[in-house]
């Protein structure tokens, strides 16, 4: 399977991210991919250079994000790639509690936070990581759509 790759890297402080967001969109709208769902995936991927650069990185200017975009016939993939604190792996457990279910009648229960991560396992069709030698690796996965697997339950 062929690959086309491109890696973009930022210091890590929040005004570079809007470039990260146009730029990964505009790569995403190059595919076979809505305008929507570029839309989407840039999202994903600004969420987590935003997690990488504020949780990482503790907010400090003087360190290097990368975001390294992969582009196969079935699918996408985008590495963000940082060397700070790790992230802790439970956060992307399968079974951990999504930060979409509350009251939204009880205003004192609103999430205040953890909707980034939310919205990019709703999105992407993969998501992984990795620290490995002092980098760390969140790994997301989108599969175009003719290679997605439908799991809507059949009408009968």
């Amino acid at each position: 399977m062929s690959e086309r790759r491109i890696t973009l890297a930022i210091a890590s402080d929040l005004q570079n991210v809007p470039l990260v967001g146009q730029a990964i969109q505009r790569l995403c709208s190059l595919t076979s991919l809505s305008d929507i769902e570029s839309h989407q995936i840039a999202l994903c991927v600004v969420e987590a250079v935003n997690n990488a650069i504020i949780h990482a990185y503790d907010r400090e200017a003087e360190h290097e994000v990368q975001v390294i975009f992969s582009h196969y016939s079935d699918k996408l993939t985008f590495q963000i790639c940082d060397a700070g604190r790790a992230m802790d792996p439970n956060c992307l457990a399968p079974k951990a509690p999504s930060p979409f279910d509350f009251d939204p009648r009880c205003l004192e229960r609103l999430p205040e936070g953890g909707l980034g991560l939310a919205i990019i396992r709703s999105t992407m069709d993969e998501v992984s990581y990795t620290t490995t030698c002092g980098k760390n690796i969140l790994t997301l996965t989108r599969f175009f759509k003719s290679c997605r697997i439908d799991t809507t339950p059949l009408m009968g």
